[in-house]
């Protein structure tokens, strides 16, 4: 079973949830989708009377605008528990205190910041809403100085995003201050099976242009990437499955890997994988349907789908525009940002005067060729805005 809803699905798993006929919540949104026709909807009370009759139901959603649905529909299950065990990253921070105590948080309201004595406080650390999606309104602060020109941006992006996402799923009124994690960031999709087992079906590597970067600029994957990090993520996520009933979940897990070897989570974000169209490069990078390895409950054979890619790497690229900028009175050159690569998988284009990102793009190199990706991750995107 799949909620459907904004602020965005791609036409992949559109069709994916035709094909497979997976009983879809019929609401006022997924009824008006390009594939709304070929799927099977299933009205608001005979879909969440089935949801609740299951033993096992899978249960799945593209966007996280969906938990109040779940939570006015259905809170007593066990997925419902599980999205908010995990939405709120304060009470995250607690939850993983069991396997990482040495890292030290706080909480603040939006009205709190102000006052804040940032001089006193342990540097690096960065700030992020208790509630969030994306990079909108996550700030790294390594030297006083940055803190002025950081609540500057919060308050922007305050009254940018209180009218695209609901509270459930972005809220800029409760903050989290947390050490700064060294270390490589990682990016999975993942669920625990009927066994509780982990399943992975995309790791990447998180790269960024500099220690204050924060965006959502180059996701990157290759063989290397997933034979070095799928066998000990696995049993990192076997110790996450200790701590609460984690079977049939699915969810998307970024995480650091600190010089010790150790991994601090960052985020789970519950119910789905990747937002908007992310998700879907485990289709495009591996040849894999996530929605439908979900739903089938299938494990990826690894060792024959890197086989024949052990001489590319992948880029997934979310391009915002730069928060310094009036997004009402610049142009994105979209076309001019795509020729930049020699060769696209697939693209899809944004209004940014409203959604925190222009364009999501996933690209295929030589592993030679690096330097292709490289270029985009360190531009400030001044040649495609004018």
């Amino acid at each position: 079973m799949i909620i459907l809803e904004k602020p965005y699905v791609s036409e992949f798993l559109q069709k994916t949830v035709a094909e497979l006929q997976i009983p879809v919540l019929a609401t006022e949104f997924s009824k008006s989708l390009l594939h709304a026709g070929e799927m099977n909807l299933v009205e608001n009370d005979l879909f969440f009377s089935t949801l609740k009759a299951a033993k096992d139901q899978l249960l799945y959603t593209n966007s996280e605008n969906s938990i109040e649905l779940l939570n006015r529909n259905c809170p007593e299950l066990q997925v419902a528990k599980n999205v908010n065990y995990f939405k709120d990253k304060s009470k995250l921070r607690k939850i993983f205190a069991q396997l990482n105590p040495d890292v030290w948080y706080r909480t603040c309201t939006l009205h709190e910041l102000d006052a804040i004595d940032v001089s006193a406080l342990q540097k690096p650390f960065v700030i992020k809403p208790v509630r969030g999606f994306a990079s909108i309104g996550i700030h790294s602060i390594h030297h006083d100085s940055d803190w002025t020109p950081a609540l500057h941006a919060i308050k922007k992006e305050v009254k940018l995003m209180q009218r695209v996402f609901p509270d459930a799923v972005v809220s800029l009124n409760d903050f989290l201050i947390e050490r700064y994690i060294e270390g490589t960031e990682i990016a999975i999709d993942a669920y625990f099976n009927g066994s509780g087992e982990p399943v992975i079906l995309n790791i990447l590597t998180h790269l960024f242009g500099s220690k204050s970067d924060m965006s959502d600029r180059l996701y990157m994957t290759s063989d290397e990437i997933v034979r070095k990090y799928h066998d000990p993520i696995v049993a990192y996520l076997e110790e996450i499955a200790k701590l609460t009933d984690l079977r049939h979940f699915p969810f998307h897990l970024e995480m650091r890997q600190e010089p010790n070897g150790q991994f601090v989570p960052i985020e789970i974000n519950p119910m789905r994988f990747m937002g908007f169209c992310v998700a879907d490069v485990e289709y495009y990078f591996y040849g894999i349907n996530p929605y439908e390895y979900y739903f089938h409950q299938k494990k990826p054979n690894w060792d024959t789908i890197l086989a024949s890619r052990s001489d590319k790497l992948y880029g997934m690229f979310g391009i915002d525009i730069p928060k310094h900028l009036d997004k009402g009175r610049i142009h994105f050159d979209y076309e001019k940002f795509i020729a930049h690569f020699s060769k696209v998988l697939f693209h899809v284009k944004f209004d940014y005067t409203i959604l925190p990102v222009a364009i999501y793009l996933f690209a295929e190199v030589p592993k030679n060729k690096f330097d292709e990706f490289e270029a985009i991750l360190y531009s400030d995107l001044s040649e495609f805005i004018c």
